[in-house]
């Protein structure tokens, strides 16, 4: 297989049933699929367009694509509690508030753990609740994959410095649109993340937002 699909309905599901996937709230459901180049023919050449759209923001608005690759670090909460302590410490004592110790800016959350936006493969997002653990398929309680994660913000204000250079220039209305330039919104502006089980290509699609 030489190519990934990524599908989803743009409505709104609930996902409440065993073995579907799941949101914390509601959202597209996911579909993954890959295929062989050969078998597809021309097919794909003009990329179809839905007869219906529940919710505006989950209609990508077409844009062109400049893959990048980037070096990230997994979320300090996965690397375990030892490395996570490590990671406080250093940022307290690089980036603390001499007068309130206690206070600090997360840098390595920010600036090099999981790059924020649209990406395929690297390290799972996780939001400001920390790290809750691998996710594990509901059929045979394997690992998950992590496929893609599927942004409604490229970045925001605290993880600017993953932006293209020159895209935090000129007016406001540019800056968002090298900020949001699919208009894609989900949840409450969050990112969806999709795995896929390591095992079988077979077993439900796990999707959530963050």
């Amino acid at each position: 297989m030489d190519i990934l699909q990524i599908l989803w309905c743009p409505f709104q599901h609930v996902y409440d049933a065993r073995g579907v996937p799941y949101n914390g709230i509601a959202g597209p459901w996911v579909q993954v699929r890959y295929r062989h180049t050969a078998d597809l023919g021309d097919r794909f050449l003009t990329p179809p367009e839905p007869l219906a759209v529940g919710e505006p923001g989950y209609l990508p608005t077409p844009c062109l694509l400049r893959p990048e690759p980037v070096t990230e670090y997994p979320h300090p909460g996965a690397l375990g509690e030892e490395f996570e302590a490590r990671v406080e410490e250093w940022e307290m004592a690089t980036f603390g508030d001499p007068d309130d110790p206690e206070e600090y800016d997360p840098r390595y959350s920010w600036d090099l753990s999981t790059a924020p936006g649209w990406k395929l493969g690297g390290h799972e997002p996780w939001n400001y609740q920390g790290y809750y653990g691998p996710v594990r398929c509901a059929t045979c309680g394997s690992g998950m994959r992590f496929v893609a994660a599927i942004a409604s913000t490229e970045w925001d204000g605290g993880t600017e410095s993953w932006a293209p250079v020159g895209f935090l220039e000129g007016s406001p209305r540019d800056r968002r649109q090298c900020r949001e330039p699919t208009d894609v919104v989900l949840g409450r502006r969050e990112t969806m993340r999709v795995f896929t089980c390591s095992l079988s290509p077979d077993h439900p699609v796990i999707s959530d937002l963050m």
